[in-house]
């Protein structure tokens, strides 16, 4: 869809019957930014539906996701698939349901810290190889050591996300830049249909203090000489790497370098380990949990965007800058927005309350109607404190 209208064209519009008193409003480009925003809120206007690709797949068992950074409240539409569904209707549901108890087919917004982190419980089916587990210092027989400034590698049987344990180490007070563990005795596990696809690796990293972080690394490789590295600088999700567990996310279609000669088809050795500053000494409490190569499948995220404008460069903004910025609406939606900006510049500029109630009356009629034609496609959310089975 082509939008046509402009800032510009608002303020002439809502202007016109106003008297032509828009000199009386303190900042007519504020107000034309009050009423898109408002009118976002109140109603679900269609030229705002969005698709967004989620990023990088949908996974089994991995719950949390980026969330669109313009998405309205909670409005989303659904979590569709870009070929078949696999996994049946989505419901929408408190992220405290989500978290209390998960179910397949749950979706939900986690709001904490200024933070949104989209929930997703699906049923999808992907393609899933073990790496190795990390419950213990020789999970699988396999025997995990120190990597860099590491030290005190143990099992932790206490604290962990899978399975019965964790591999926790404590940074030293060498002064290096990495700290973690490695093992170079795996399996010999086929990982060519993963390494340099679209696929990715989960692990759960302990953090006791995130400041002087830099990233983390992994290595997959044949042995220590021999291996591709993958870097993340943010959790699975998005944000920003916290104190206690998070879930890690390398991406391998694109190693960050690639080191003399591994083999995809015959990988036997693992490092994990954090980049962090010089100044990063003696701290404990860290560790590594799960090792997971996941594939998972195409899907999208639908729904409804609060950001109502498009400058000349393309780009949607939430709130106009200049009156050349184009309106993010049809024409009924357009008349609508220009019917609440009436509304709001009435009563700025302290125009009689006969007026005033005759726009909004005309404003709150026309809401009616639009979503009336064009109903909300946006998810109910569905509340459940009982199991009653």
């Amino acid at each position: 869809m082509s939008f046509i209208y402009t800032r510009a064209n608002l303020k002439t519009r809502f202007n016109a019957q106003i008297q032509g008193k828009s000199g009386l409003l303190i900042s007519a480009d504020d107000l034309c930014n009050e009423a898109m925003r408002e009118v976002g809120t109140e109603i679900d206007l269609r030229s705002r539906r969005r698709k967004a690709v989620l990023t990088p797949n949908l996974f089994n068992g991995i719950f949390e996701y980026a969330c669109p950074s313009d998405l309205q409240a909670y409005s989303i539409i659904d979590i569709p698939p870009q070929a078949a569904r696999e996994d049946g209707e989505f419901e929408f549901v408190p992220s405290e349901q989500f978290l209390r108890n998960p179910r397949r087919g749950d979706i939900s917004i986690n709001d904490f810290n200024g933070v949104r982190v989209l929930l997703i419980n699906s049923d999808v089916s992907d393609s899933e190889v073990s790496i190795n587990p990390i419950t213990s210092i020789s999970a699988n027989g396999q025997t995990w050591t120190a990597f860099g400034d590491a030290t005190n590698v143990a099992t932790d049987s206490d604290r962990y996300v899978k399975g019965s344990g964790s591999v926790e180490f404590s940074i030293s007070a060498a002064g290096g830049t990495t700290a973690g563990i490695q093992t170079s005795d795996l399996d010999s596990i086929d990982l060519s249909e993963f390494i340099l696809h679209v696929a990715s690796v989960f692990t759960y990293a302990r953090i006791t203090d995130p400041t002087n972080i830099t990233n983390y690394i992994l290595h997959l490789g044949t042995d220590s000489s021999n291996y591709y590295e993958f870097t993340v600088t943010v959790r699975n999700d998005g944000t920003a790497f916290v104190a206690g567990q998070n879930l890690l996310r390398f991406d391998l279609a694109s190693p960050s370098q690639t080191v003399l000669s591994p083999d995809a088809n015959n990988i036997n050795y693992a490092a994990l380990y954090m980049t962090k500053d010089a100044s990063k000494v003696t701290e404990a409490d860290y560790a590594f949990n799960w090792l997971t190569a996941k594939k998972g499948k195409y899907y999208d995220v639908a729904y409804y965007s609060k950001f109502g404008w498009q400058t000349s460069a393309g780009a949607y903004i939430e709130n106009s800058t200049d009156d050349s910025d184009l309106i993010v609406a049809d024409t009924d939606e357009f008349d609508l927005i220009v019917k609440k900006a009436r509304v709001l510049a009435a009563g700025e500029a302290d125009l009689p309350d006969s007026q005033i109630k005759r726009l909004s009356d005309a404003y709150k009629l026309a809401r009616t109607n639009y979503q009336a034609k064009s109903p909300s496609e946006v998810k109910t959310v569905i509340s459940s404190y009982y199991n009653y089975n």
